[in-house]
C-alpha cells in the first residue's frame, strides 16, 4: 500500500509540473526552466514550515508567490526571444537556480538539530508532517486536493478571455496583437501562473521527500516535464496531466531496465512528433469529442 501511495503521490506533483508546462507553452512559448521555479518553491516552504514555524497552507502559497514573481524576472527578458533561444533562456535559469542552491548554506539550530540548507548536503529534516502527525495517506489527499484547484482553475481560465487569448496568441501572434490582445501581458501572465504552479509543486514535494536536494532539479528533469506535454497534448489541459500518467506509469513499469528505459521515453516521443505533432490529445480530438457530445445531447433536447 505504501508503494502505491508513493507513485500516487509522486505523480499528482508531476500533474503539477505537467501544468506549469502547458500554461506556458499554450501561448506558443518554450521552456525547460521549470525545475528552477520547481527548487525555489521546495526550499522556500522548506523555510517556511522548519525554520519560521509557518503552516503548510501558508509555506504553499508562498512558494507559489515567490515563484511567480521570479517567473516575471524571467518572463520579461523572455519576451524579446523565442524557439531555440527562448528555451535555452529558461534552461540557463533553471541551471542558476540550481547552482545556488547547491553552494547555499543557511542553519539554525532548532532543538538538538542543525535545521536548514547545507549546500551539497541539501536541506534535511523537514518534518512537518510528522511533527502534525499527518500521515501520507493525508497527504496523497492534500496533494490531489491541490491538484483539482488547478484543474478548476484551467477550466475557469478556459471560459475567461484570457484562455481563448493565450490560444489566440499561439497561434498567431502577428494577429493576435491586430485584434487589439496585448501580447506582453498575455505571454507575462502564462509565465506568472505556470510559476505559481511549479513552486506550489515544489513545496508539496519537499514536504513529501522531507528532504531537498539540488539533484532533484537537473536538467533531465525539466526535459521530462516537458515531455508530459508533448506526448499528453495542447488541446486541453488534460492532455498533460495525460502524458505525466503515461510517463510516470511506464517509469514503474520499466524501472527494471534502469536507465536504458530511457530508450523508450526517446521513441515515444519521437512517435508522437510524427503521428501526433499536437499530442494525444490536440485540437482535432477535443473537436471531435465536442461533436459528438454534441450529436448524443441534441435528440434529448428535442425530445425535452
Amino acid at each position: 500500500m505504501e508503494y502505491w501511495i508513493s507513485v500516487l503521490s509522486l505523480l499528482g506533483i508531476h500533474m503539477l509540473m505537467a501544468l506549469s508546462v502547458y500554461v506556458i507553452m499554450s501561448t506558443g512559448q518554450v521552456t525547460f526552466g521549470q525545475q528552477g521555479f520547481f527548487a525555489i518553491g521546495a526550499y522556500l516552504s522548506a523555510f517556511a514550515t522548519a525554520m519560521w514555524g509557518l503552516s503548510l497552507t501558508t509555506a504553499f502559497i508562498l512558494a507559489g508567490l515567490v515563484s511567480s514573481l521570479f517567473g516575471v524576472l524571467v518572463g520579461f527578458p523572455a519576451l524579446r526571444i523565442r524557439g531555440f533561444y527562448l528555451a535555452i533562456t529558461t534552461l540557463a535559469f533553471a541551471e542558476i537556480v540550481r547552482l545556488f542552491f547547491l553552494n547555499l548554506t543557511y542553519q539554525r539550530q532548532i532543538g538538538d538539530r542543525l535545521i536548514g540548507p547545507d549546500g551539497a548536503h541539501g536541506f534535511r529534516y523537514i518534518d512537518y508532517l510528522v511533527q502534525h502527525q499527518i500521515t501520507l495517506y493525508k497527504f496523497l489527499g492534500i496533494i490531489y486536493l491541490i491538484v483539482a484547484i488547478f484543474a478548476v482553475f484551467f477550466i475557469l481560465l478556459g471560459r475567461s478571455r484570457l484562455g481563448p487569448a493565450f490560444k489566440a496568441v499561439e497561434e498567431d501572434e502577428m494577429a493576435a496583437s491586430m485584434l487589439g490582445l496585448n501580447i506582453t501581458t498575455i505571454k507575462l501572465s502564462s509565465f506568472i501562473i505556470g510559476a505559481f504552479i511549479a513552486g506550489v509543486a515544489g513545496g508539496l514535494y519537499a514536504h513529501y521527500m522531507q528532504y531537498v536536494g539540488q539533484d532533484f532539479f537537473g536538467v533531465n528533469i525539466g526535459v521530462y516535464f516537458m515531455a508530459y506535454v508533448m506526448i499528453g497534448g495542447l488541446g486541453s489541459f488534460v492532455g498533460p496531466m495525460l502524458g505525466a500518467t503515461m510517463l510516470v506509469g511506464l517509469t514503474e513499469i520499466l524501472r527494471f531496465l534502469q536507465e536504458y528505459r530511457m530508450i523508450f521515453y526517446g521513441a515515444l516521443i519521437i512517435a508522437t512528433v510524427i503521428f501526433r505533432p499536437r499530442g494525444i490529445i490536440d485540437e482535432a480530438l477535443i473537436f471531435k469529442i465536442k461533436t459528438f457530445l454534441k450529436k448524443k445531447a441534441f435528440p434529448l433536447t428535442a425530445g425535452g
